[in-house]
């Protein structure tokens, strides 16, 4: 799952520099640029939150989500949002240092 993702990540992050986006650009618009990459059906929410690695677990409500609605699916895409912003982060300083 993970190297799929930031391998998309990675494509869509050449491109808007090709259109002329700086790293830093990139880094202001990464909350929209995860989100398009959070899935949004329930089960492939489920699916994609099995898959990522467990230190993930529950971080999310601790870190985001206190005040958001309390439900499975919405803690699990919580996690899930804390591990792509990880993966986003991580892929762009990898691209940033091959420079």
């Amino acid at each position: 799952m993970s190297h799929a993702i930031k391998k998309a990540m990675q494509e869509e992050a050449k491109q808007w520099m090709e259109a002329g986006d700086t790293y830093d650009d990139i880094r202001d618009k990464s909350g929209e640029f995860i989100d398009s990459y959070l899935p949004i059906y329930n089960n492939e929410i489920i699916e994609e939150w099995q898959k990522m690695p467990g230190d993930y677990d529950n971080r999310g409500w601790q870190e985001l989500g206190q005040g958001s609605e309390i439900d499975i699916i919405n803690l699990m895409s919580l996690d899930l949002y804390l591990y792509y912003t990880d993966l986003f982060n991580g892929m762009l300083n990898e691209m940033e240092a091959g420079e």
